[in-house]
């Protein structure tokens, strides 16, 4: 009948649409993760060498002690860090909560609020610091 071609008609319709509109919001996603991607790139390659000199020196990896005392001078303006200095990390329990307190500050669970720049940063400090902890707890 006339009435049951047109109601299958419609639902053709519509299904045709909703696909369509999938495909639209999947291909939104798709490019704002490429645009995302290049911006992380474009970040890593402004802030790795800053990231470097910090965490290495002469192509070996710094001990806990010397990257949580100069924390301070790759952290971003305003991230709730009190430098410390060698002195302050001389016993093992101080540098153990030195490194939490570091942790609270640029964990990557910490971070989201934060500018892509400023997340990016924290992450590579946070992947830095674990690195030497890890070091220095064997």
């Amino acid at each position: 009948s006339e009435a049951a071609r047109r109601g299958r008609a419609e639902r053709i319709a519509k299904m045709a649409e909703e696909q369509q509109k999938k495909v639209d919001e999947f291909k939104q996603r798709e490019a704002k993760k490429k645009a995302d991607e290049e911006q992380e790139d474009t970040i890593r390659r402004q802030l790795d060498p800053k990231i470097k000199a910090w965490s290495e020196e002469h192509g070996k990896k710094k001990q806990l002690r010397a990257l949580l005392a100069s924390l301070h001078t790759v952290l971003w303006p305003g991230a709730k860090w009190k430098p410390l200095t060698i002195g302050d990390l001389l016993d093992d329990g101080k540098v153990r909560r030195a490194f939490l307190k570091a942790s609270l500050v640029v964990h990557p669970d910490k971070t989201s609020d934060l500018p892509p720049d400023q997340r990016f940063l924290a992450k590579r400090i946070f992947d830095a610091l674990s690195q030497a902890k890890s070091d220095f707890d064997n």
